[in-house]
């Protein structure tokens, strides 16, 4: 790596189902490096979106996390931190007293709103594409979350358009409350509400077709990990392809297992069990909606990585770090 290491960072990011922490090494070049990254599942989210609060168990289960983060970023000498939180704490009703419970931990969460969220997310996934030449190509980036699902719409030289809709998969299994294995109604159920969220994506995507779509967060890693067991061994900073053929059989027949068959797929993580047939039944739902995709990557970064990316060019810039970054407290 060229430049000097000269500011070390950590980034959380308090998701639905995960919290992320992710500590890099930012240098005078612009560019950063992977130090230590660490997902842990909360399900902070769990039935809060039909209860509109976050359960007493999931709440002291994030605590929990975040003070084994704080732990963590101490001691790989950590100099500025940042933390964020999207959308469990966005719609819960005592979301803001879990930032400030976070806030004893060492973690200032800024509660992002739907945009910021999808600006930082294709930060990240922009970085992990760069060995891919894009040529003229138009590209989807489809993040899905527990509670929600950004969009953006890009290509060389610009971001096209970016929504967060409400589709995250644990938001729809508290909607839809599907059975187990999904029935035919559930499946439809699930294509009316995407259907119903997207017309503004979809009216984008007919002014300038994608023709490659990126897809990060939890289902496609395991989808990834599926097809080729080996490519967790591979670059994280770099995106990997999808046979598109193989994505679409596989997510058409894990959406007809029941979760006692999934989870005894080797290699399956427990914790994306319970939303796992939802996420393929989006999945494959979407590349019927982008017909002219015909190119499908997995990229392992997300908000963190896009926050670091924005870090590493400050610094880069300036020597400094933007205002919202604090020190890591004792």
């Amino acid at each position: 790596m060229s430049g000097n290491a000269v500011c070390r960072v950590g980034v959380v990011d308090c998701g639905t189902n995960t919290f992320t922490l992710h500590i890099a090494d930012c240098f005078e070049s612009g560019q950063w490096q992977s130090v230590f990254r660490q997902k842990r599942f909360v399900r902070l989210g769990l039935d809060s979106f039909r209860s509109g609060r976050l359960s007493p168990q999931r709440f002291r289960r994030g605590l929990d996390v975040l003070r084994s983060f704080h732990d963590s970023a101490a001691n790989f000498n950590v100099d500025h931190v940042q933390a964020f939180g999207c959308s469990a704490l966005r719609d819960a009703s005592n979301g803001q007293d879990f930032v400030q419970e976070a806030s004893e931990t060492g973690w200032n969460i800024e509660v992002l709103d739907g945009a910021a969220e999808a600006q930082w997310i294709h930060l990240g996934v922009r970085d992990s594409m760069s060995p891919h030449p894009l040529g003229d190509a138009h590209v989807i980036t489809v993040d899905i979350g527990g509670g929600s699902v950004e969009f953006i719409l890009w290509n060389a030289g610009a971001v096209l358009g970016r929504w967060s809709l409400d589709l995250g998969v644990a938001r729809l299994t508290d909607w839809i409350k599907p059975a187990n294995p999904l029935r035919r109604a559930d499946i439809e159920s699930v294509f009316s509400v995407t259907d119903a969220a997207l017309t503004g994506v979809l009216e984008a995507a007919e002014r300038h077709p994608p023709t490659w779509m990126v897809g990060t967060s939890g289902a496609f890693n395991s989808l990834m990990s599926l097809q080729n067991p080996s490519a967790t061994w591979d670059d994280p900073a770099v995106a990997d392809e999808f046979s598109k053929e193989e994505l679409l059989s596989r997510c058409a027949a894990l959406s007809r297992m029941d979760k006692t068959e999934i989870g005894d797929i080797p290699g399956m993580h427990p914790d994306r069990v319970p939303y796992m047939a939802v996420a393929c039944v989006l999945i494959g739902h979407l590349l019927t909606r982008f017909p002219q995709v015909q190119r499908v990557f997995r990229s392992r970064n997300t908000l963190a990585e896009g926050v670091i990316v924005e870090a590493a060019a400050a610094w880069s810039a300036n020597r400094t770090l933007p205002t919202n970054w604090a020190p890591l407290s004792e």
